[in-house]
């Protein structure tokens, strides 16, 4: 059962702090020390005090043996008491050493109201009537003025002030007339008002003391918690960090069999001819597709939460952003029966491109996906200052409820099978993650069973020659596979080197593989061939990267031999420096058709 906090007027003097509860007590300690403390601070009105006492002293016909032993009391408690205030300063007042303060403290105050009272006794039967006035005068001022000085520790002002107030009242009595009686009964009336009032204030300093002491506590404990909260958050924060990291780290080590089995398994499709095993091969690259475009999704969350993708933004065309998207997006509506259109503007974007491009990507590849019948549409539009890019579909638009919520990771309007098939439900959340990114703002506009339009509100950018994006590239395009045309492979993970070997071997051309540059240059000139193509892997060791490799080849082959990088990093930074260079870049993982048609271009543009 709780404790019941005590009335302040219930422990008056509070001698002993036993049976307190921890905060009362601490309130306690805190008004033994303030009355220690203020003792100085008093000093000298007492001082005041004793001289008037003395004034009064020379007015009465008083002997000296009468005045002399009470006066004199009353002036070495004051030079005691200052001496133990001024040591006070060097202790530290706790719950040990109460006790023996709180004693000092009320002990020197009622020896001190005593000899008072005694000598204000003695004085008054000891005066004329005209002094007898501001004797009166003096204890009342007396008593109200310790009262309200020790007002929140009312114990010490009775102790200090009722001694004195008896003793007159005494004189009053004994020595006094009617007329001094009714003066007792006017002291009487004052004194009690004062202290009530005292004790009424100190009451409320008291209760105040104790909410402060209560607030003070759950400030206390407030602050653990939100500390406990801050640490877990923390802790969750890196943990989740880690976690991302670990995801944007391993990305390229869990495309590289996810590129292998594409390249394979394409192959083998060429490759048969009954039509069970054609039908089962297709299902086999379904899947495979299926899970690239799942892989893609979660590395590109993965790489946005660990801060590995920059963006760095430049004046982008949205012709040639329109354009890139045309090439890759008129297929797959082809494939599906749905109309595809697009309506590009001049006006250009201050954005990043390749996070542009990702972002209208994951758009339309969501509107393809649920949109059954009718068309998808890519158009751009000026307004307001901005240029909006905008994703319309004649799907089956998303309702009221349902649009705060789209965004969010794992959320899709009609997949509560969870069919892999219609992914993860990523796409919108890259989506958010990459306008967040960029400072760019998305809007949605949809009505249940009449589509949805997807708004991105890009900055307006200034015309000029922009680095030309990289494209998607269409899976059906003809081409004509040269005769023994020789690229060489660069790749340090010999399941990919085989695939990409085994697939060119296949396809018309002589395949060179390696982990090294100059390896593949010595087999050239062995074969007596001439490389026409170089297709490299960018990470290949702790200080070798693409880049070096590419750089070595083209110091044997030529400045302006074609390469291509393959990479399973989409740090906006590689896309740039590959440009600069002149180097092609294609992602991981990367399917047969998309690898040949990329090796006949570089092979014809060489």
């Amino acid at each position: 059962m709780p404790h019941k906090p005590s009335r302040p007027d219930g422990r008056l003097l509070c001698l002993s702090l036993r049976g307190l509860p921890e905060q009362e007590a601490a309130i306690w300690i805190d008004i033994v020390g303030n009355g220690w403390r203020n003792h100085p601070k008093a000093l000298p009105m007492q001082i005041v005090g004793l001289l008037l006492m003395g004034l009064l002293i020379t007015k009465s016909n008083l002997p000296m043996a009468q005045w002399l032993l009470p006066w004199a009391c009353m002036i070495l408690v004051c030079a005691a008491v200052t001496l133990l205030a001024f040591r006070f300063r060097r202790i530290q007042l706790n719950a040990g050493n109460y006790q023996a303060w709180r004693a000092l403290l009320l002990g020197w105050r009622a020896v001190h109201g005593v000899s008072g009272g005694v000598l204000c006794a003695l004085l008054y039967g000891g005066l004329t009537p005209e002094w007898q006035l501001p004797l009166l005068i003096t204890v009342v001022v007396f008593t109200y003025g310790l009262t309200f000085y020790a007002i929140e520790d009312f114990g010490l002002a009775m102790v200090g002030t009722a001694p004195v107030v008896l003793s007159l009242l005494v004189a009053l009595m004994l020595h006094g007339s009617s007329a001094d009686h009714y003066i007792a009964v006017l002291l009487v009336a004052a004194c009690i008002n004062g202290w009530l009032a005292g004790r009424a204030i100190s009451r409320r300093l008291f209760e105040a003391a104790r909410t402060r002491q209560r607030n003070a506590v759950l400030v206390e404990e407030l602050a653990r918690e939100v500390d406990e909260v801050t640490r877990a958050k923390a802790q969750a924060d890196q943990a989740n960090r880690e976690k991302s990291e670990f995801f944007a780290a391993a990305s390229h080590d869990l495309r590289q069999p996810l590129y292998s089995l594409q390249l394979l398994s394409d192959h083998l499709r060429k490759q048969l001819t009954s039509l069970y095993q054609i039908e089962v091969a297709d299902k086999l690259g379904g899947a495979l597709t299926s899970m690239r475009h799942l892989f893609e999704r979660m590395f590109d969350v993965a790489r946005i939460e660990a801060q590995k993708v920059a963006c760095q933004p430049q004046h982008v065309s949205v012709r040639d952003l329109f354009t890139s998207l045309d090439q890759e997006f008129a297929l797959a509506c082809s494939e599906k029966g749905l109309r595809w259109s697009v309506h590009p503007t001049d006006d250009w974007l201050w954005t990043d491109a390749v996070l542009a491009q990702r972002m209208l990507r994951n758009l339309l590849e969501n509107a393809v996906r649920y949109t059954q019948q009718g068309e998808v549409r890519l158009r751009a539009r000026r307004r307001g200052g901005l240029v909006h890019c905008q994703v319309w579909d004649t799907g089956m638009g998303i309702s009221r409820a349902d649009r705060p919520k789209v965004f969010n990771d794992y959320f899709q309007v009609q997949n509560t099978a969870r069919r892999a098939q219609d992914g993860l439900g990523l796409g919108l959340g890259v989506v958010r993650r990459l306008v967040a990114l960029t400072g760019t703002r998305v809007a949605l506009h949809s009505r249940l069973g009449q589509g949805s339009c997807f708004d991105i509100a890009f900055e307006p950018g200034q015309a000029q020659p922009s680095l030309p994006l990289a494209t998607a590239l269409p899976t059906d395009a003809p081409m004509t596979l040269g005769d023994h045309d020789c690229v060489l492979v660069i790749e340090d993970q010999a399941n990919v080197l085989d695939a990409v070997v085994t697939v060119l071997n296949h396809s018309g051309y002589r395949a060179l593989g390696g982990e090294s540059a100059m390896a593949l240059v010595r087999q050239a000139a062995e074969q007596e061939l001439w490389p026409c193509a170089i297709i490299c892997d960018y990470r290949l060791g702790h200080s070798y990267n693409g880049f070096d490799a590419i750089a070595e080849l083209r110091h044997e082959l030529g400045d302006e031999f074609p390469a291509i990088l393959v990479t399973g990093d989409l740090d906006p930074q590689i896309q740039t420096r590959a440009a600069e260079q002149g180097i092609r870049v294609m992602h991981k993982p990367v399917d047969r058709e998309q690898l040949l048609l990329a090796v006949h271009e570089a092979t014809r543009s060489g």
